[in-house]
């Protein structure tokens, strides 16, 4: 009787793979990044400059329970890609768009910052657009 080693489970690796899970990666440390960023805002209303003339007229508390909430849905995704879930590539083309949308409109209040976050935005998507879906990196 002959036994045969037990193998794990191949994991596909390889370019395709680690763009879906540079992405992933991305989104969730993102999420991380807001949900502080809207618990900063709550905690300190004088952290963030009113721009009253500006396209962002809302007081600090609400952007802080809107990065909150973003900063949740950016780690249920994030979450979501680094679980191999097709659905969470998916979904993660959505926020990305609306982040790439909302850093370039804040361009002139934080204009640095708002160009750094529209490039890595941009390769997120490159990276959820370019790996093969189920069949290419095995979900």
């Amino acid at each position: 009787m002959t036994s045969s080693p037990i193998t794990a489970p191949t994991r596909p690796h390889g370019w395709k793979y680690g763009t879906v899970l540079f992405a992933g990666t991305v989104l969730l440390i993102s999420g991380v990044l807001e949900f502080l960023r809207g618990l900063s805002a709550l905690f300190d209303n004088t952290l963030y400059v009113n721009t009253p003339r500006y396209i962002f007229a809302f007081d600090v508390t609400a952007w802080g329970w809107i990065h909150l909430v973003w900063g949740i849905v950016l780690v249920v995704v994030g979450g979501l890609i680094l679980a191999e879930r097709p659905i969470g590539r998916i979904l993660g083309l959505v926020p990305v768009s609306l982040a790439m949308v909302l850093n370039f409109a804040s361009i002139p209040v934080y204009p640095i910052w708002s160009i750094v976050l529209l490039t890595l935005n941009a390769l997120v998507i490159w990276a959820l657009c370019t790996a093969g879906f189920a069949d290419d990196v095995g979900y």
